[in-house]
């Protein structure tokens, strides 16, 4: 089988595999871009501040936080608030000394007011819902879980991508022109006719889109991967061709294995005074800006620099709970050239990595890969009905030849 041919079944198959599925990737990454301003927008009640005096300090707001309600515990919390916003705080539910198991509490995102400690909503974040509160995060977990539970979602989606990246060169390849002269045959397919009839339109868009966004697209898919399956696939193969150091993955899969069978004895104030005595020797300028204790990992970790800023992301020192030793510490851009690459993924596939113009294209190209998706699915169905329409003309015209043939 000839190599084109083998490139038009993959691209057929494969996009036709995919298609619904990065119709909602696609449509789901659009909206997510802009997650935070329009969360905000959609839900003014929970952001907005009603005080407009001097605000608590970040540990007291927690202290008052886990006071109010006692069957949760502040898991993440970040500092660095615009000054009309709500405190927002994740929590997770303490264990029932009872029964040994962890309460229901129904929520895990807090918002109060960082002046009075007042609560202005609580919400479980990423729950299966279209109201208002809920819909910015159901959108979230939808575009990289399809809310399927477990690790499934991820799986399948990190699929997806892998396949995407391979069907990537397989939709470039059935550009290029099979005969010359190359460049004159080839500029066509990057130009969307007009006037023109509607297959061929909608042609031109499936091809011309693929081809003048396929750098992004292929990030993207790349990049989507790294994020879906990080350990089981992205890790694995990048280090094969550079160094690579330890990051909180690993950190992970170590600690998860960890029982300590006493609770933590290292407290976030603790925390905070001893990341501020070991930022100078990890080379990290900026304050810290947020805190986050993942208890399954027996570890509270202290971040420094903008969660969602651009750039490469936010530096984080990580303590033993327990021992109060440091464990971790990933200073962006100060590792190999792996680690570079590794820290890359997140920025370039939310768009951060170049601030509002990356997430402006994030955003575009989204639509984009919805729209090549359902576009590759009309070429399809119009082939094949004009396949099955010359199959029933070629049946009927054998038909009358034996008809009007004499017989023996």
């Amino acid at each position: 089988m000839k190599m084109r041919r083998i490139a038009v079944l993959m691209h057929r198959y494969v996009g036709l595999a995919m298609a619904g599925f990065l119709v909602i990737a696609g449509l789901t990454g659009s909206t997510i871009a802009f997650n935070h301003e329009l969360d905000e927008w959609l839900n003014p009640s929970l952001f907005e501040r009603r005080s407009d005096g001097a605000a608590l300090s970040p540990l007291v707001l927690i202290a008052e936080i886990e006071r109010q309600d006692t069957k949760v515990y502040v898991s993440f919390f970040e500092f660095e608030e615009e000054p009309d916003h709500n405190a927002i705080a994740f929590v997770q539910p303490r264990e029932n000394a009872e029964t040994g198991e962890p309460y229901e509490v129904g929520y895990t995102q807090i918002f109060v007011d960082p002046e009075t400690a007042e609560i202005a909503g609580k919400r479980e974040w990423g729950a299966i819902g279209l109201d208002l509160p809920h819909l910015i995060s159901f959108l979230y977990k939808l575009h990289y879980s399809l809310h399927i539970p477990g690790a499934y979602g991820l799986l399948i989606m990190g699929i997806v991508a892998i396949l995407w990246m391979a069907d990537c060169f397989f939709g470039f390849y059935l550009t290029l022109p099979q005969i010359r002269p190359f460049w004159r045959r080839w500029m066509p397919a990057w130009k969307i006719k007009h006037p023109a009839s509607a297959h061929r339109r909608n042609l031109d868009l499936h091809r011309a889109g693929g081809l003048w966004l396929w750098p992004v697209l292929f990030v993207v898919a790349m990049s989507g991967v790294a994020l879906n399956l990080p350990q089981q696939v992205f890790r694995p193969v990048v280090s094969l061709f550079a160094d690579l150091s330890p990051d909180l993955g690993d950190l992970a899969e170590e600690r998860m294995k960890i029982e300590y069978g006493t609770p933590p004895v290292m407290t976030f104030e603790d925390a905070l005074a001893a990341a501020n005595t070991v930022t100078a020797q990890h080379g990290i300028a900026e304050p810290a800006s947020m805190i986050w204790h993942p208890r399954t990992y027996a570890a509270i970790g202290v971040g420094f620099g903008e969660a969602h800023g651009a750039g490469l992301g936010p530096s984080w020192i990580f303590f033993d709970d327990h021992t109060r030793e440091v464990i971790h510490v990933q200073v962006p851009g100060t590792g190999t050239a792996g680690d570079t690459f590794m820290e890359l993924q997140f920025p370039l596939h939310s768009g951060q990595i170049a601030g509002l113009p990356g997430r402006i294209l994030i955003s575009a190209s989204g639509l984009i890969v919805a729209m090549l998706s359902v576009t590759g699915v009309v070429v399809w169905a119009r082939k094949r009905r004009g396949l099955g329409a010359g199959r029933l003309i070629r049946q009927a015209g054998a038909a009358r030849r034996t008809e009007a043939s004499p017989a023996e």
